[in-house]
């Protein structure tokens, strides 16, 4: 491309010079034909090949020096591309150069290609292009810099600074081979003679003539031409600027540094030079310091002086004055150069204090014009002059305005007040303003500005230089966050030095104190070995100085009008010079400028004196309102004081700008955290005052409740709402911070912090004639004021106090919630464990502490307590903290009855609530460590013990209720509160349940007496029940660890002693088989409790405890148990029931007691009977039944049946399973048997107070039953003196509810049965007592009921039933007995069975099949048969014989007859054939022995009439039977009036029939022996009467019926009697001979003859009767002989 446009430039050459210049006419061909023959294959080759054609540049050359414009302006263009691409031949260049300076003086257009080419020249031959061909490119530039055309004149200018920095570059890489370079010259140095090389040549002239022409002298070795000192000026200070390292190193440099730029620079600060030039030689002097502070000391001296100078008003104009700030704004961003000037000036001896006389005019500068800059009580936002500052749109317009971040130029038209982005800064610096030949019209603000951004720098480079060395050195390679910005510098994690981000609540600390130590910022001055301790000093030594002006200047812009980009960054320098302070251990400042930002974060109107109040401030208030001004540090310059309403200057209220100081203020305490000491109390009141704003302003404006949690609530500022929101968010977050980051910090500060915020709770007096200090106060009092009259001396209400307590007490838990780590690993007094327990307790127990602060208190004290209880579960040093938690707990619950109870009413909610926190925090506590808690028992059982009120409280409320006195029931204990007991509870159900075996073994004791206390409680029977339970698991704990048959050798001596030595011998005991008998015997004692489940549950738990250790207690032991344990409830419980029924006491009361007896004595028996066959001794076994008999038999005198049925069931349960007697021994057998006989003596005392019985009898038999099965032939000699007794119990018995004994027996009938069929029956006397007492159990039916009574008692009809088998049995058994039959027994049991036959269809309970007269009948018929044999064996006569017999035909008679009610029964059939079956077998038995001589024939004669009776069919008519006792055949022919009305069978006709047979059967001819007689003579009359009754009936009726027959009933009985009658052969000395007949076996119808004549006459009619009547009258006829053979 370079070939194609050089050819074709060469061709217009060609063309344009044929004719005017034939020299380059002829040059450019012999060019072209050079170009064209060279071979272009690229620039590169062709670049090499046109350096080889020196004559090639020739044609360019003549073009240009024909002072041709147009040739000129090709070959300018020519040369340029060339010099680009590197064509030029280097001999040439010379030519070239020349050829350009001809140039110089051509158009413009030549005149640019001339200065774009000297530029590649110079790069692209830099070693060629040196000496005089530097001092000719040199030259050209000058000499175009000075032409009229602009554009050229510029671009001369920026060349020539183009080709001058170039020269500088060369130097540089000269020197990097300075060894390869040799010097070629010798320049002037400071003492000697400089050497220096060709390009540092160079540089060193054309340096010098720069100078030299800026100082208006000639150049000595470029041929400058004459430039503007503007630009001379830019020249030297783009030296400076891009080439500072080689005016530095360079000698030759240097000192024309000294001695030519600084002297003119010092002489033109104190000329008032124009705009420009000053402007530059600024710009210069910024430079020179920056960089050549070292070099020049004495000249900056002067120099900066100038600058400190040229501030005051009068000294300069604002430009100027802008101009030094400027200055000073870049000096002061830069760490390294703030330090170094101070070390070189205000740090030496005899120099001038360069930046403390800067700053000091910055304090002036501050206050010079206080209405320009807004300044006031408090800091406001900017206004315009001449309108309202309150108006609230146009104060958020301008916020906005300045939020923007629009930077504009100054408004000349219109007055602000305040500094503010929109007006109080420019678009350029003054110091970048090089385009301007005039000074800018300036803000009035805009210095103010200025020395805000000073002030931001200083503090910024300080920090920057300080906070590294900060860092711990293991921490140093840690990346940390940019420092612009804000609020992200003030965060802790980028200006707290310490490691890593501040660790949260749940985050894992260091377990060290080592680590914590590193966390503490390092003082800076400690590295003495650093190589920066020098500058380090130095720092401090300026802040040491300097920062009471410093301050000043905050203080007073911290009152002014600021938009809201100044006010932060003027907090932001505050808190970073804050910071420095504090790391570097400067206590003074760092105080100081803490109290300036804690005065800047509570409102201002806080301190007007007419605040609303609902009190007179008193005389505390003095010291505040008498030195406002000294509180703010300020003039009272406030220009808005007027305008602003009593409403908004009474409600004090935080805005956006308090809360971004306070915000500061936070960051500050925790960057400074561990090195804070006293300061803290600075940041926590401020807090604090904060706080209480708030709750004001939420007060006032809406009366809501305001939660001091922090800083939530709302804000009035002049800012929308949302940013006040979110500041106040980054508020919280920071408190948040602050509190989290003393996690890290070492115990000694944490203490600090804390004893800061415990201060906060005892607000002192304010001191009189208190002076506030100034703002550069040393001492920081402003915010310590806050306790000691200043803010807290206005008297908002009377909660501010309760208001400030609340605060810090949530700070305080705040802080110790995230410090419980070191709580748990430390020393109480060197964790501040000790401060913060003390605090807290003390105002808890303060009972003139408002209700909520102490609420508060003891919930964080309870909360604080249960985490760290949590993470000691880890911490190998445990024991201590635990001791630490339960003590802290202890006292807590302590402070609240330091004095004595009067009584419970005396205790108020709060302290109870406080009491059941910190019971709560106990029972987490062990819920959390209990395993591993080993330390700290005594203060646990010592809180658990206090929800009861002391017994001596409680002595005289029990003589009031009239309690039993002496130790008959054990003594009530009264509780504080219910809730506070269930509290306790639960840490009582911990310990017991999972935790026993942490306690250790001196604290059983004491958890035993705690245990009893729970249990004798009596407001929840449920919590009573319960601690029963944990009896029981600490008796297992332990037994398993202790051998329990010491126990016996222990009391072998003593057992005899009275109860109460024993008793303090067991209290005494330590070990633990003492403490397990204590456990028994606290069990022993709650069975005297007044509440029925808890003596119950009591006795129930002493018998579990000593079934599970059935296996291991020794014999001795065993009996040692009983004596003191079980004989003890027994004797409790007896003088218990003593007291009770002296007392009047109700039915159900008594019923409680009653169970309690029957747990106890129950109990007894079974534990009994479990160890009875572990002793090895039967004596010692032996004598302790009897001792228990004794003890059992006095629950006799109560007369109470349900004592006595404990006391028997007792018996029985033991003795029921014991399998010989050899065991107890007789002797005991038979002891129990007194016992159980003796019960009925007591029978009077049952009527006293009437109970139940069935119960107790049946016990009773069971006794029996268990008691006679051991005693076998001992008893059997007492038997008939003990069987009376279980008679009387089952006629003594009351009916059982709900059940029913027809069908079944009781209980008691049952057992009553057993015992009766137990009983041996072989010795004399007891069959027949035993016939005897069954016979009366078989009447008891009929014989029991007594109307009168008004008892219910039972049917027995189960029991007869019973009585009956067993009757027929024991009859059976002995039948062969004499004695049953000469005692009457045999006879009484048939009259016993005779009542129930005769009670057939009369008793109507019979109860299931079979009936009691079936039942009756059946036992008569098995008992008789044997018996009517052995009565004759016996030869039985006389009454007894009668007695027996008499029975016996009442027996027939009830069989063979029944009273059947109007209803008959459904098995009336049935009874019927069964009563005839057992007639039958009647019959059979007695038939054979009723003819006996022995026999009276008046039971004969009874027995046949019943069978008469029995066998009517139609009752009798009057008169028809009306003597059958004496004659019964006295009116046999006597015929009655007869009737047609139908007569009714009997319901039983086939018994009837039977009868009638019966009848016939006993007056048949038998053998004829004298009983055979004897009966059909008894039986005769009655047979002949019963057949005449159906004849006299039909004979009397049957005419009147005509041809109508007879009912179907008479028809059928006339039948068969006429059958009967006909075929009967009756016994010949049965019926005596009627005069003048004889008949041997007929005379029966001898006697009815008449009635047959007479009814064959009424049969007229009926042929089948009359048939009948002529058969029967034949065998009457054949029998008197009236018919023939035929």
């Amino acid at each position: 491309m370079t070939a194609q446009i050089l050819g074709s430039e060469l061709s217009t050459l060609i063309q344009d010079s044929k004719r005017k210049n034939s020299e380059l006419r002829n040059a450019a061909e012999k060019a072209l034909q050079d170009l064209k023959a060279l071979p272009v294959t690229s620039e590169t080759q062709l670049t090499a090949d046109l350096c080889r054609r020196p004559h090639f540049i020739s044609p360019f050359l003549i073009a240009c020096n024909s002072h041709n414009a147009k040739f000129a302006s090709v070959g300018a263009a020519c040369l340029q591309r060339l010099a680009v691409s590197r064509a030029l031949p280097k001999e040439r260049l010379t030519e070239v150069l020349e050829t350009f300076k001809e140039c110089a003086n051509l158009g413009p257009d030549i005149q640019l290609k001339t200065l774009q080419a000297l530029p590649s020249l110079l790069q692209n031959y830099p070693a060629e292009l040196c000496g005089e061909l530097l001092s000719t490119a040199l030259q050209i530039c000058s000499a175009l810099q000075n032409t009229k055309n602009s554009a050229v004149s510029n671009t001369a200018a920026a060349t020539l600074q183009q080709l001058v920095t170039h020269v500088f570059d060369k130097v540089s890489v000269e020197d990097e081979r300075a060894l390869e370079v040799p010097t070629v010259a010798e320049v002037p140095g400071d003492a000697d003679p400089v050497s220096v090389r060709p390009a540092a040549y160079d540089a060193y002239k054309v340096f010098n003539d720069l100078n030299l022409l800026i100082n208006g002298e000639k150049p000595a070795f470029i041929r400058f031409s004459s430039i503007p000192q503007t630009s001379g000026l830019e020249l030297v200070e783009s030296v400076l600027l891009n080439h500072g390292k080689i005016l530095s190193t360079h000698p030759e440099q240097a000192r024309i540094l000294r001695t030519l730029l600084m002297p003119m620079i010092t002489r033109s600060l104190s000329d008032r030079l124009a705009f420009p030039v000053t402007l530059r030689i600024i710009r210069i002097l910024y430079l020179l310091i920056r960089n050549y502070l070292a070099i020049m000391t004495a000249d900056f001296e002067i120099s900066l002086g100038l600058l400190n100078h040229m501030l005051d008003p009068e000294a300069s104009t604002i430009w100027k004055r802008a101009l030094c700030l400027e200055v000073f704004r870049g000096l002061y961003s830069e760490p390294r150069l703030v330090l170094a000037i101070y070390d070189q000036f205000d740090g030496s001896e005899g120099k001038r204090c360069i930046l403390g006389d800067n700053l000091a005019a910055f304090v002036r500068l501050a206050t010079e014009k206080p209405a320009v800059i807004g300044l006031g009580h408090h800091s406001t936002l900017p206004t315009t002059r001449g309108e309202s500052k309150d108006t609230a749109s146009e104060q958020a317009a301008a916020e906005a305005g300045a939020l923007a971040g629009v930077i504009g130029g100054p408004v000349s038209d219109v007055n602000h007040t305040g500094i503010s982005a929109q007006w109080s800064s420019i678009k350029t610096p003054c110091i970048e303003q090089l385009d301007k030949s005039e000074a800018p019209n300036l803000p009035e603000t805009y210095v103010y500005s200025l020395v805000l951004t000073c002030i931001t720098n200083l503090s910024e480079s300080l920090a920057k230089f300080i906070l590294p060395l900060t860092v711990h050195s293991d921490s140093k390679s840690k990346k940390r966050n940019k420092t612009e910005g804000f609020p992200s510098e003030v965060e802790p994690s980028q200006q707290k030095p310490v490691p890593g981000s501040t660790s949260t609540r749940n985050r894992s600390l260091s377990t060290t104190q080592a680590y914590r130590k590193k966390n503490v910022p390092v003082n800076p001055l400690s590295l003495k070995n650093h190589s920066a301790h020098s500058s380090v000093l130095a720092t401090s030594n300026l802040i040491h100085e300097c920062w009471p002006a410093i301050l000043a200047t905050c203080s007073t812009f911290l009152n002014a009008a600021l938009d809201t980009d100044y006010y932060r960054a003027l907090v932001r320098a505050i808190q970073k010079f804050t910071h420095v302070a504090g790391l570097l251990r400067l206590s003074t400042p760092r105080d100081a400028f803490l109290t300036t930002l804690g005065k800047a974060a509570v409102p201002p109107n806080l301190l007007i004196t007419n605040i609303a109040s609902p009190r007179t401030p008193g005389p505390e208030q003095a010291g505040l309102f008498s030195n406002t001004r000294g509180l703010l540090s300020v003039e009272s310059l406030s220009v808005e004081k007027a305008h602003r309403s009593s409403h908004e200057a009474n409600t004090p209220a935080l805005g956006p700008r308090n809360l971004l100081c306070l915000r500061a203020l936070l960051n500050i305490a925790i960057a400074l955290g561990p090195t804070l000491q006293s300061a803290w109390s600075i940041v926590f009141e401020t807090l604090q005052v904060a706080d209480l704003v708030i709750a004001l302003a939420n007060r006032q404006g809406g009366g809501r409740e305001h939660r001091t949690l922090g800083l939530e609530g709302r804000v009035k500022d002049e800012l929308p709402t949302e940013k006040v929101e979110a500041e106040a968010t980054a508020v919280q977050a920071a408190t948040r911070r602050l509190f989290e980051s003393t996690v890290d910090f070492p115990n000694e500060s944490f203490v600090e912090v804390l004893q800061a915020l415990c201060a906060l709770l005892h607000p002192a007096m304010p001191p009189e004639n208190t002076t506030h200090a100034a703002s550069s106060s040393v001492h920081p009092q402003i915010l310590h004021q806050r306790r000691m009259g200043s803010v807290s001396s206005i008297s908002l209400n009377a909660g501010t106090s309760a208001r400030d307590s609340v605060f810090a007490l949530h700070k305080i838990g705040e802080l110790v919630a995230l410090n419980e780590s070191r709580l748990s690993q430390y020393e109480g007094t060197e964790s501040g464990w000790n401060v913060f327990v003390s605090e807290l307790v003390q105002c808890c127990g303060n009972s003139k502490t408002p209700t909520s602060t102490r609420l508060f208190a003891a919930d964080i004290l309870s909360r604080t307590a249960k985490e760290i209880a949590e993470q000691s579960r880890a911490d190998g040093n445990r024991n201590k903290t635990q001791i630490r938690i339960l003590s802290a707990l202890r006292s807590q619950i302590s402070a609240l009855y330091e004095t004595d109870l009067e009584s419970t009413d005396s205790i108020d909610e709060t302290q109870i609530q406080i009491h059941q926190m910190a019971l709560e925090a106990l029972k987490s506590v062990i819920e959390q460590c209990g395993e591993s808690l080993i330390a700290g028992w005594d203060s646990v059982f010592a809180s658990l013990f206090s929800v009861f009120v002391p017994a001596r409280h409680t002595e005289a409320k029990k003589r009031q209720a009239a309690e039993p006195s002496g130790n008959t029931f054990i003594k009530s204990i009264r509780v504080i509160s219910k809730p506070l007991a269930r509290s306790a509870f639960g840490s009582v159900q911990l310990v017991c349940s999972d935790f026993l075996a942490s306690v250790p073994d001196s604290s059983l004791a004491t958890l035993l007496e705690l245990l009893l206390k729970f249990c004798s409680q009596q407001d929840d029977v449920n919590m009573s029940l319960t601690t029963i339970t944990f009896f029981w698991n600490v008796s297992d704990f332990l037994h398993i660890r202790s051998d329990l048959s010491s126990l016996a050798n222990k009391f072998d001596a003593v057992l005899n002693q009275p109860r109460e030595e024993l008793d303090d011998l067991i209290k005494g005991g330590a070990d633990l088989p003492m403490l397990w008998l204590q456990v028994l015997l606290h069990l022993s004692a709650v069975t005297t409790d007044s509440r029925v489940e808890l003596r119950n549950s009591a006795v129930q738990t002493v018998q579990r405890i000593f079934e599970n250790y059935e296996d291991q207690l020794s014999g001795d032991t065993w009996i040692l148990c009983l004596q003191l344990v079980l004989f003890s409830m027994i004797e409790s419980n007896l003088a218990a029931q003593t007291v009770i029924r002296r007392s009047n006491p109700s039915t159900d009361d008594i019923a409680a007691w009653n169970e309690t007896t029957k747990t106890v004595l129950n109990s007894v028996s079974m534990l009994f009977l479990a160890y009875i066959y572990k002793m090895d001794d039967p004596t010692r076994l032996g004598d302790a039944w009897r001792d228990l008999i004794g003890h059992l038999s006095q629950f006799f005198s109560f007369g109470s049946h349900a004592l006595g049925r404990s006391v028997f069931e007792a018996i029985t349960g033991v003795l029921a399973r014991v399998d010989k007697a050899d065991i107890l021994g007789m002797s005991s057998i038979l002891e129990t048997a007194f016992l159980w006989r003796s019960y009925f003596d007591h029978s009077q005392k049952w009527q006293q107070r009437p109970e139940g019985n069935q119960e107790a009898f049946l016990a009773y038999a069971n006794a029996f039953k268990a008691i006679y099965r051991l005693g076998g032939e001992s008893i059997d000699s007492h038997i008939l003196s003990m069987l009376p007794n279980l008679e009387q119990c089952v006629v003594d018995s009351d009916d059982v509810a709900y059940s029913s004994d027809i069908d079944r027996m009781t209980p008691l009938q049952t057992q009553v049965m057993e015992c009766l069929s137990l009983v041996r029956s072989d010795n004399p006397g007891v069959p027949s007592f035993l016939i005897k007492l069954l016979g009366k159990f078989c009447v008891l039916p009929y014989t029991s009921a007594d109307p009168n009574s008004g008892r219910k008692s039972p049917t027995f009809i189960a029991l007869s039933k019973a009585s009956m088998s067993l009757l027929q049995t024991m009859t059976v058994k002995h039948i062969a007995e004499d004695d049953i039959y000469r005692s009457g027994s045999f006879g009484f049991a048939l009259t016993s069975l005779v009542r129930s036959i005769e009670g057939k269809y009369i008793w109507k309970p019979d109860g299931k099949p079979p009936t009691l007269w079936q039942k009756a009948t059946e036992t008569v018929l098995l008992i008789l048969k044997p018996g009517l044999a052995h009565m004759k064996v016996h030869d039985i006569r006389g009454d007894i014989l009668r007695d027996i017999w008499s029975q016996v035909v009442r027996v027939s008679w009830g069989i063979t007859t029944a009273q059947i009610p109007p209803n008959p029964p459904a098995s009336l059939d049935s009874d019927e054939a069964f009563d005839i079956n057992a007639f039958n077998k009647l019959r059979a038995m007695i038939t054979p022995f009723l003819g006996s001589s022995v026999i009276p024939d008046a039971l004969r004669r009874s027995y046949t009439r019943n069978l008469f009776q029995a066998s009517l069919i139609h009752a009798s008519e009057p008169g028809e039977a009306s003597a059958i006792t004496d004659s019964p055949l006295e009116d046999i022919y006597e015929i009655r009036f007869g009737h047609t009305k139908p007569t009714m069978p009997t319901l039983r006709t086939d018994m009837a029939y039977v009868c009638f047979s019966e009848l016939i059967s006993l007056v048949r001819a038998r053998d004829g022996s004298a009983e055979a007689v004897k009966l059909s003579q008894a039986a005769a009359p009655y047979l002949i009467l019963r057949a005449a009754l159906p004849l006299k009936s039909y004979i009397a009726d049957q005419p009147l019926r005509g041809r109508i027959p007879a009912p179907e009933s008479q028809r059928g009985e006339l039948m068969f009697t006429i059958e009967k009658m006909r075929g009967l052969e009756s016994e010949p000395q049965s019926i005596p001979d009627i005069p003048g007949v004889k008949s041997k076996y007929k005379k029966h119808l001898h006697r009815i003859y008449p009635l047959l004549v007479q009814a064959m006459k009424a049969a007229v009619y009926d042929g089948e009767v009359l048939e009948k009547l002529i058969g029967i009258m034949d065998v009457v006829g054949t029998e008197l002989g009236l018919h023939g053979d035929d």
